[in-house]
Protein backbone atom coordinates (compact mmCIF):
# COMPACT_ATOMS: atom_id res chain seq x y z
CA UNK A 1 0.00 0.00 0.00
CA UNK A 2 1.02 3.51 -0.78
CA UNK A 3 2.55 5.87 1.91
CA UNK A 4 -0.55 7.05 3.85
CA UNK A 5 -0.97 10.44 3.70
CA UNK A 6 -1.75 11.80 7.84
CA UNK A 7 -2.80 14.83 9.16
CA UNK A 8 -3.28 16.65 12.98
CA UNK A 9 -6.06 18.45 13.94
CA UNK A 10 -5.12 20.37 16.89
CA UNK A 11 -1.93 21.94 17.33
CA UNK A 12 -1.38 22.41 20.97
CA UNK A 13 1.13 21.19 23.44
CA UNK A 14 0.42 17.55 22.41
CA UNK A 15 -0.92 18.29 18.67
CA UNK A 16 3.29 19.59 18.35
CA UNK A 17 4.11 15.75 19.27
CA UNK A 18 1.82 13.83 16.94
CA UNK A 19 2.84 15.80 14.20
CA UNK A 20 6.24 15.41 15.05
CA UNK A 21 5.59 11.43 14.78
CA UNK A 22 3.66 11.60 11.75
CA UNK A 23 6.29 13.91 10.12
CA UNK A 24 8.81 11.06 10.66
CA UNK A 25 7.06 8.00 9.63
CA UNK A 26 4.52 8.74 7.03
CA UNK A 27 3.62 11.40 4.30
CA UNK A 28 2.15 14.13 6.53
CA UNK A 29 0.60 16.44 5.20
CA UNK A 30 -0.19 19.22 7.55
CA UNK A 31 -2.35 20.32 10.33
CA UNK A 32 -5.21 22.61 11.07
CA UNK A 33 -5.95 24.56 14.31
CA UNK A 34 -8.26 26.95 15.25
CA UNK A 35 -5.42 29.51 16.74
CA UNK A 36 -3.46 30.36 13.74
CA UNK A 37 -0.57 31.45 14.81
CA UNK A 38 0.03 28.38 16.86
CA UNK A 39 -0.63 26.35 13.11
CA UNK A 40 1.71 28.66 11.88
CA UNK A 41 4.80 28.32 14.70
CA UNK A 42 4.23 24.15 14.09
CA UNK A 43 4.47 24.47 10.23
CA UNK A 44 7.11 26.35 10.18
CA UNK A 45 8.96 23.93 12.89
CA UNK A 46 7.81 20.84 10.36
CA UNK A 47 8.31 22.73 6.91
CA UNK A 48 4.37 21.67 6.32
CA UNK A 49 1.23 22.90 5.38
CA UNK A 50 -1.42 25.45 7.40
CA UNK A 51 -4.83 23.77 6.45
CA UNK A 52 -7.62 27.05 6.66
CA UNK A 53 -10.30 24.49 7.40
CA UNK A 54 -10.34 21.20 9.05
CA UNK A 55 -12.77 20.38 5.69
CA UNK A 56 -9.43 21.45 3.46
CA UNK A 57 -7.30 18.87 5.48
CA UNK A 58 -9.67 16.12 5.40
CA UNK A 59 -9.95 15.85 1.52
CA UNK A 60 -5.93 15.22 1.34
CA UNK A 61 -5.53 12.80 3.70
CA UNK A 62 -5.99 9.07 4.84
CA UNK A 63 -5.73 8.93 8.53
CA UNK A 64 -5.83 11.34 11.32
CA UNK A 65 -4.90 12.38 14.74
CA UNK A 66 -7.36 14.65 16.67
CA UNK A 67 -5.85 16.48 19.44
CA UNK A 68 -8.27 19.31 20.37
CA UNK A 69 -10.04 20.12 23.46
CA UNK A 70 -12.41 16.96 24.77
CA UNK A 71 -15.75 18.62 24.37
CA UNK A 72 -14.33 19.19 20.31
CA UNK A 73 -13.50 15.24 19.89
CA UNK A 74 -17.24 14.00 18.93
CA UNK A 75 -17.76 16.87 16.15
CA UNK A 76 -14.61 16.72 14.71
CA UNK A 77 -13.81 13.20 14.85
CA UNK A 78 -17.26 12.43 12.99
CA UNK A 79 -17.08 14.87 10.59
CA UNK A 80 -13.46 12.61 9.60
CA UNK A 81 -15.00 9.54 9.59
CA UNK A 82 -17.65 10.66 6.92
CA UNK A 83 -14.90 11.08 4.74
CA UNK A 84 -13.65 8.23 5.06
CA UNK A 85 -10.30 9.21 7.32
CA UNK A 86 -9.29 6.74 9.85
CA UNK A 87 -8.67 8.61 13.31
CA UNK A 88 -6.96 8.36 16.36
CA UNK A 89 -8.29 10.16 18.99
CA UNK A 90 -6.75 11.63 22.01
CA UNK A 91 -8.19 10.44 25.41
CA UNK A 92 -10.99 11.00 27.00
CA UNK A 93 -12.45 9.71 24.08
CA UNK A 94 -15.54 11.66 23.98
CA UNK A 95 -17.23 13.63 26.82
CA UNK A 96 -20.22 10.96 27.30
CA UNK A 97 -21.24 7.41 26.10
CA UNK A 98 -23.47 8.64 23.55
CA UNK A 99 -21.50 9.97 21.50
CA UNK A 100 -18.44 7.19 21.96
CA UNK A 101 -21.20 4.76 20.93
CA UNK A 102 -22.40 6.85 17.51
CA UNK A 103 -18.83 7.26 16.87
CA UNK A 104 -17.97 3.64 16.81
CA UNK A 105 -20.62 2.93 14.95
CA UNK A 106 -19.98 4.96 12.20
CA UNK A 107 -16.55 3.91 11.68
CA UNK A 108 -17.81 0.24 11.42
CA UNK A 109 -20.30 1.50 9.27
CA UNK A 110 -17.23 3.76 7.18
CA UNK A 111 -14.88 0.66 6.97
CA UNK A 112 -12.34 3.26 9.27
CA UNK A 113 -10.05 2.53 11.93
CA UNK A 114 -10.78 4.28 14.91
CA UNK A 115 -8.08 4.49 17.63
CA UNK A 116 -8.19 6.00 20.99
CA UNK A 117 -4.65 7.44 22.51
CA UNK A 118 -4.10 5.98 25.46
CA UNK A 119 0.12 6.45 25.46
CA UNK A 120 0.59 4.26 28.66
CA UNK A 121 -0.74 1.13 26.72
CA UNK A 122 2.69 1.70 24.43
CA UNK A 123 5.21 1.86 27.69
CA UNK A 124 7.76 -1.14 27.30
CA UNK A 125 6.59 -1.84 31.29
CA UNK A 126 3.14 -2.72 30.00
CA UNK A 127 4.07 -4.33 26.56
CA UNK A 128 6.41 -6.69 28.46
CA UNK A 129 3.93 -7.67 31.39
CA UNK A 130 1.08 -8.34 28.48
CA UNK A 131 3.63 -11.15 27.45
CA UNK A 132 3.94 -12.75 30.81
CA UNK A 133 1.36 -15.75 31.91
CA UNK A 134 0.64 -14.60 35.37
CA UNK A 135 -2.97 -14.35 35.39
CA UNK A 136 -5.08 -10.94 36.63
CA UNK A 137 -3.23 -9.18 39.29
CA UNK A 138 -5.20 -9.70 42.57
CA UNK A 139 -4.47 -6.31 43.54
CA UNK A 140 -3.44 -3.03 41.73
CA UNK A 141 -2.08 0.29 43.43
CA UNK A 142 -1.57 3.01 41.14
CA UNK A 143 -0.05 7.11 41.92
CA UNK A 144 -0.43 9.24 38.94
CA UNK A 145 0.93 12.60 40.33
CA UNK A 146 1.60 16.35 38.51
CA UNK A 147 2.18 19.78 38.91
CA UNK A 148 -0.44 21.98 38.35
CA UNK A 149 -0.16 23.01 34.58
CA UNK A 150 -2.53 25.50 32.86
CA UNK A 151 -3.86 23.41 30.49
CA UNK A 152 -5.79 20.36 29.88
CA UNK A 153 -8.29 21.80 32.59
CA UNK A 154 -11.30 21.18 29.94
CA UNK A 155 -11.41 18.41 31.99
CA UNK A 156 -10.81 17.49 35.47
CA UNK A 157 -7.97 14.94 37.61
CA UNK A 158 -10.16 12.00 36.51
CA UNK A 159 -10.38 12.67 32.56
CA UNK A 160 -6.73 13.96 32.78
CA UNK A 161 -4.99 11.27 34.30
CA UNK A 162 -6.92 8.64 36.59
CA UNK A 163 -8.24 7.75 33.29
CA UNK A 164 -4.44 5.78 32.16
CA UNK A 165 -4.46 4.21 35.42
CA UNK A 166 -8.20 2.63 34.87
CA UNK A 167 -7.57 1.85 31.41
CA UNK A 168 -4.77 -0.52 32.37
CA UNK A 169 -6.45 -1.56 35.24
CA UNK A 170 -8.94 -3.08 32.76
CA UNK A 171 -6.33 -3.98 30.59
CA UNK A 172 -4.09 -6.18 33.28
CA UNK A 173 -7.42 -7.68 34.58
CA UNK A 174 -9.05 -8.63 31.41
CA UNK A 175 -12.82 -7.17 33.01
CA UNK A 176 -14.69 -4.30 33.91
CA UNK A 177 -15.61 -2.34 37.24
CA UNK A 178 -18.11 -4.30 39.79
CA UNK A 179 -17.90 -1.64 42.42
CA UNK A 180 -16.17 1.97 42.36
CA UNK A 181 -15.54 4.19 45.69
CA UNK A 182 -14.28 7.35 45.39
CA UNK A 183 -13.35 10.71 46.95
CA UNK A 184 -11.99 14.19 45.57
CA UNK A 185 -11.10 17.62 46.29
CA UNK A 186 -11.12 20.73 44.58
CA UNK A 187 -7.42 22.12 44.97
CA UNK A 188 -6.60 24.72 42.33
CA UNK A 189 -9.65 24.89 40.39
CA UNK A 190 -13.48 24.15 40.34
CA UNK A 191 -13.14 20.64 39.64
CA UNK A 192 -11.48 17.82 41.17
CA UNK A 193 -7.79 18.42 41.17
CA UNK A 194 -7.21 15.07 43.41
CA UNK A 195 -8.83 11.95 43.70
CA UNK A 196 -8.37 8.52 45.00
CA UNK A 197 -10.78 5.36 43.73
CA UNK A 198 -11.32 1.81 45.26
CA UNK A 199 -12.23 -0.37 42.75
CA UNK A 200 -13.57 -4.03 42.64
CA UNK A 201 -13.12 -5.69 39.25
CA UNK A 202 -16.06 -8.28 37.87
CA UNK A 203 -13.48 -10.87 38.84
CA UNK A 204 -12.76 -10.02 42.22
CA UNK A 205 -9.52 -8.07 41.81
CA UNK A 206 -9.38 -4.90 43.63
CA UNK A 207 -7.41 -1.50 42.22
CA UNK A 208 -6.80 1.79 44.28
CA UNK A 209 -5.63 4.46 42.04
CA UNK A 210 -4.56 7.74 43.22
CA UNK A 211 -3.80 10.79 41.40
CA UNK A 212 -2.78 14.54 41.72
CA UNK A 213 -2.03 17.43 39.16
CA UNK A 214 -1.31 19.73 42.01
CA UNK A 215 1.97 18.31 43.65
CA UNK A 216 5.57 19.47 43.32
CA UNK A 217 7.12 16.77 41.58
CA UNK A 218 5.63 14.03 39.43
CA UNK A 219 5.42 10.36 40.04
CA UNK A 220 3.86 7.69 37.69
CA UNK A 221 4.25 4.19 39.54
CA UNK A 222 1.77 0.74 39.76
CA UNK A 223 2.27 -2.37 41.91
CA UNK A 224 0.43 -5.26 40.88
CA UNK A 225 0.40 -8.43 43.03
CA UNK A 226 -0.26 -12.22 42.17
CA UNK A 227 -0.04 -14.63 44.55
CA UNK A 228 3.46 -15.76 44.14
CA UNK A 229 5.19 -12.21 43.51
CA UNK A 230 4.46 -8.58 42.91
CA UNK A 231 5.90 -6.67 40.19
CA UNK A 232 6.54 -2.69 40.93
CA UNK A 233 6.01 0.17 37.98
CA UNK A 234 8.03 3.01 37.31
CA UNK A 235 6.48 4.03 34.07
CA UNK A 236 8.97 7.66 34.27
CA UNK A 237 12.03 5.76 35.12
CA UNK A 238 10.67 2.79 32.80
CA UNK A 239 11.76 0.22 35.41
CA UNK A 240 10.30 -3.03 36.07
CA UNK A 241 11.50 -4.99 39.30
CA UNK A 242 9.40 -8.43 40.23
CA UNK A 243 9.52 -9.78 43.76
CA UNK A 244 9.27 -13.28 44.77
CA UNK A 245 9.78 -16.00 47.36
CA UNK A 246 13.06 -17.59 47.20
CA UNK A 247 16.74 -17.95 47.96
CA UNK A 248 18.45 -14.55 48.97
CA UNK A 249 16.81 -11.91 50.24
CA UNK A 250 15.71 -8.01 49.23
CA UNK A 251 17.55 -6.15 52.46
CA UNK A 252 14.72 -5.67 55.17
CA UNK A 253 12.40 -8.46 53.75
CA UNK A 254 13.69 -11.36 54.42
CA UNK A 255 13.10 -14.72 51.46
CA UNK A 256 12.41 -12.05 49.19
CA UNK A 257 14.22 -11.89 45.91
CA UNK A 258 14.05 -8.97 43.43
CA UNK A 259 14.28 -9.19 40.01
CA UNK A 260 15.14 -6.09 37.76
CA UNK A 261 14.05 -6.72 34.20
CA UNK A 262 15.93 -5.00 31.28
CA UNK A 263 13.27 -2.92 29.26
CA UNK A 264 14.27 -1.08 26.08
CA UNK A 265 13.74 2.55 25.93
CA UNK A 266 11.25 3.58 23.43
CA UNK A 267 8.80 6.54 22.03
CA UNK A 268 5.54 5.58 23.44
CA UNK A 269 3.71 8.23 21.63
CA UNK A 270 5.97 6.99 17.95
CA UNK A 271 4.98 3.72 18.93
CA UNK A 272 0.90 4.87 19.27
CA UNK A 273 1.34 6.02 15.71
CA UNK A 274 3.23 3.76 13.93
CA UNK A 275 0.34 1.00 15.10
CA UNK A 276 -2.40 2.85 14.24
CA UNK A 277 -0.97 3.11 10.78
CA UNK A 278 -0.32 -0.42 10.51
CA UNK A 279 -3.74 -0.87 11.35
CA UNK A 280 -4.98 1.40 8.68
CA UNK A 281 -2.79 -0.41 6.20
CA UNK A 282 -4.19 -3.73 7.26
CA UNK A 283 -0.91 -5.05 9.07
CA UNK A 284 -1.61 -4.73 12.32
CA UNK A 285 -3.58 -3.79 15.16
CA UNK A 286 -4.20 -0.56 17.03
CA UNK A 287 -2.69 -0.62 20.43
CA UNK A 288 -6.24 0.86 22.29
CA UNK A 289 -9.00 0.47 19.97
CA UNK A 290 -12.35 2.23 20.30
CA UNK A 291 -14.14 0.47 21.87
CA UNK A 292 -11.50 -0.26 24.87
CA UNK A 293 -11.61 3.74 24.46
CA UNK A 294 -15.21 3.64 25.60
CA UNK A 295 -14.64 1.19 28.40
CA UNK A 296 -12.25 3.58 29.88
CA UNK A 297 -14.16 6.50 29.55
CA UNK A 298 -17.50 4.49 31.35
CA UNK A 299 -15.02 3.57 34.00
CA UNK A 300 -13.97 7.07 34.34
CA UNK A 301 -17.36 8.44 34.22
CA UNK A 302 -18.33 6.20 37.36
CA UNK A 303 -15.39 7.46 39.11
CA UNK A 304 -16.42 11.18 38.42
CA UNK A 305 -19.90 10.55 40.07
CA UNK A 306 -18.50 8.99 42.78
CA UNK A 307 -16.50 11.87 43.66
CA UNK A 308 -19.10 14.47 42.64
CA UNK A 309 -20.53 13.42 45.99
CA UNK A 310 -18.04 13.30 47.89
CA UNK A 311 -16.35 16.50 46.24
CA UNK A 312 -15.21 19.60 48.70
CA UNK A 313 -12.88 22.52 48.11
CA UNK A 314 -9.93 22.51 49.54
Amino acid sequence: MRNLRTGVIGAGHLGRFHAQKYAGCSDFQGLYDTDATRAREVAAELGCRVFPSPQALLSEVDAISVVTPTSTHYGVTREALECQVHCLVEKPFTLDLQEADALIRLAHDQGCVLAVGHIERAQPVMRYLRTQEFGPPRYLEGERLAPFKPRSLDVDVIMDLMIHDLDLVMMLAGCRPRDIRAVGVAAVTAQADMANAWITLENGSVANLAVSRAVREPVRRMRLFWEDRYASVDFLQNRLTFYRRGPGAVPGIPGVVGDVVDLPRTDALEEEIRAFLAAVRGEGEVLCDASAGREALAAALDVRRAVDSFLCPA
